[in-house]
């Protein structure tokens, strides 16, 4: 990791241009919305917030305001998702010329060079992901509907959501080590038969890591419930830095595993 460590500062700005972008979003177009729930100290019920979602779901194909906010993120989600697959192509070329004993910055050529072979890989994941909702979407609409009446219908939603991302996970998994194989040159299929060979210690790697992450959200949660003002407000802009040290760490680690395996000593 202190090899692309500058890649490291890059995206924790990008990812602080993004959190300022996303609240600004939220306090123009969220707050607004949410001020209108129901209070339930003061009369509201079950019935409440069925009107509020009636009004909500009125609103969201007459309201002209509500569309362009709906455009807005729409817009920003897909620009955000863009630019994703060219971020991992940089560091995957970094990756592969620090295992070649190369130093330098190879990050901006890395995008430039495997971007879009990478973005076919993130289209590829994306189809993948949501085409159980096929299957899924029907079954869990009519809990939602019941849920808005009792909450604790929504707790029946748990184990298909709980599947869903469960394969999410192994989906992209496989198509990283893809991603690996080509952006390296040694093939594709080779790399994938790499992931089915390690996938104990591969998923081992991302459940560590990912448990790191975690912790870094629950502190930060528990900063802004217990110490809510200027503590918590400076916890959560350096909160990037650390959990993009750890998505890099993450994909630097199963990039060492597959290498392993892909380029024995």
């Amino acid at each position: 990791m202190k090899e692309q460590f500058y890649i490291l500062i890059l995206l924790f700005i990008y990812r602080l241009f993004w959190g300022y972008i996303m609240y600004k979003f939220v306090k123009s177009a969220v707050v607004p919305v949410l001020l209108r729930y129901p209070d339930q100290h003061a009369g509201g019920s079950g019935m409440g917030r069925l009107l509020y979602y009636v009004e909500g779901q009125f609103a969201l194909g007459n309201d002209p305001a509500v569309q362009h906010w709906l455009w807005m993120l729409l817009a920003l989600s897909a620009a955000r998702l863009l630019l994703s697959p060219f971020i991992r192509a940089g560091l995957l070329h970094e990756l592969h010329q620090e295992r070649k004993g190369e130093r330098g910055m190879f990050f901006f050529p890395g995008m430039r060079l495997y971007g879009l072979p990478v973005m076919l890989f993130s289209l590829i994941e994306w189809v993948l992901a949501v085409l159980p909702l096929y299957w899924l979407l029907p079954k869990m609409y009519n809990l939602l509907l019941s849920g808005i009446l009792d909450y604790r219908q929504l707790l029946k939603l748990a184990p298909y959501i709980l599947a869903w991302l469960v394969y999410l996970f192994f989906i992209r998994k496989l198509l990283l080590y893809m991603q690996f194989g080509y952006t390296a040159g040694t093939g594709i299929l080779p790399s994938l038969m790499v992931c089915l060979k390690v996938i104990v210690p591969s998923v081992g790697l991302s459940l560590v890591l990912g448990a790191c992450g975690l912790v870094m959200m629950l502190v930060c949660g528990a900063t802004a419930l217990l110490c809510p003002g200027l503590p918590a407000f400076l916890l959560r802009q350096f909160s990037p830095l650390p959990t993009t040290l750890f998505k890099m760490w993450g994909i630097a680690a199963q990039y060492h595993l597959w290498g392993s395996k892909t380029f024995p000593q």
